[in-house]
């Protein structure tokens, strides 16, 4: 069945002005920022209230857009959220070396998969290039050498030459579990192994190194700059999904990372955590207005991301169990003022309204902006 899409613009410039509390000013950064920010050693840095938000261009190689050739590897992540944090991410800390105004975007295309495979896995006679700790034979949690390392992911980034588009630079992600899933193949039964940040930095740096080492030796790297970011991979049944904790560049050439620095970034789940906060109390004063004028809802929610300890986007999901369009409209228009009331202004915000029946409406708000746009779909 076709759905009509009606799209509203939604003003919220006197609401936003109206709100009791405020967030941080935070701005947008994109690659051409990043550069211009360097450290002491000259290598390029992530903007301080930066999330990125600048979009790569596609290197269509042979007129075609190519597929990562590891895309099914990297599909193993423990849900949705961690997979989308995972890709968007790493484009976005790339930004910091491979800038968009001057680099083209390519999925993966110079290791191949079952290289990648053979790194997620245990290390082994069978499987010397495994970057996984060997399998130590214990069972119980406390003893059994955990799994570390996930998946893999690699991002290519050309620049446009007088013959086409030419490799200029690669990114990788580790993603790291911060919970180890198994199983006890006799009983069936799922067990977990927590692990800490701080285990998955001294494993993940090394790895990268391991793993570079090797990429050196494939055709067309050899030279090349080599990003690698760690990512944190949360549990299955976190709703914000992971983020990254540390990132380095071997330089043309490297057999390793030179530098590792941190990246600070967090992310908080309304109303479950953040209930301290500015930004806390005033998503939990908008789910208490929306809820009292249409008490039929499922659930409000909110994911805000944080980055250097500074509010840079925030994403709603309000389930519901309206159907008749009008109805949807109405509620839509309420939830816009309701948000530009109470949510912090000045950020990237996004309200997806839903229902059994799917994606209802959505709304969006870009940095700076007053007004939002609101896209309502219909029968």
């Amino acid at each position: 069945m076709k759905r009509k899409l009606i799209f509203l613009m939604l003003s919220s410039t006197l609401l936003a002005a109206c709100g009791k509390t405020a967030a941080p000013d935070t701005q947008e950064g994109t690659g051409e920022e990043a550069t211009e920010q360097t450290t002491e050693k000259g290598g390029a840095v992530v903007p301080d209230n930066a999330l990125g938000t600048s979009f790569y261009r596609p290197a269509l190689l042979d007129g075609a857009y190519q597929p990562s050739k590891s895309r099914g590897i990297t599909l193993r992540m423990n849900s949705s959220v961690n997979l989308k944090s995972f890709e968007t991410g790493l484009m976005r800390l790339s930004q910091a070396y491979y800038p968009t105004k001057d680099y083209l975007f390519q999925e993966g295309q110079m290791v191949p998969s079952d290289t990648i495979q053979s790194w997620i896995g245990r290390e082994s006679e069978e499987n010397p290039q495994g970057l996984n700790p060997a399998d130590n034979g214990k069972k119980e949690p406390d003893e059994r050498n955990p799994i570390y390392l996930q998946t893999i992911l690699e991002q290519d980034y050309y620049k446009q030459t007088e013959n086409g588009p030419k490799l200029a630079g690669i990114s990788m992600g580790l993603g790291m579990n911060l919970v180890d899933y198994y199983r006890k193949e006799q009983f069936g039964w799922e067990f977990e192994t927590n692990l800490t940040r701080e285990q998955l930095l001294k494993e993940g740096q090394k790895m990268a190194d391991q793993m570079i080492k090797q990429m050196r030796e494939l055709d067309g790297v050899g030279e090349l700059p080599i990003m690698v970011a760690i990512f944190e991979q949360a549990p299955r049944d976190n709703l914000a999904g992971g983020v990254y904790i540390s990132r380095g560049i071997s330089q043309k050439g490297a057999g390793s990372v030179g530098e590792w620095t941190a990246v600070n970034e967090r992310k908080e789940v309304f109303p479950l955590t953040g209930s301290d906060t500015n930004e806390g109390n005033s998503f939990k004063n908008f789910k208490s207005e929306v809820e009292s004028f249409f008490p039929n809802l499922s659930g409000v929610t909110g994911v805000a991301h944080y980055f250097n300890d500074q509010l840079a986007d925030l994403n709603v999901d309000i389930v519901t169990q309206f159907y008749g369009a009008g109805e949807m409209i109405a509620f839509t228009q309420y939830v816009t003022e309701a948000a530009g009331k109470f949510l912090p202004p000045n950020i990237r915000t996004s309200i997806t309204i839903e229902s059994l029946d799917g994606v209802e409406a959505i709304l969006m708000r870009n940095t700076g902006e007053t007004e939002f746009e609101a896209h309502v779909f219909t029968d």
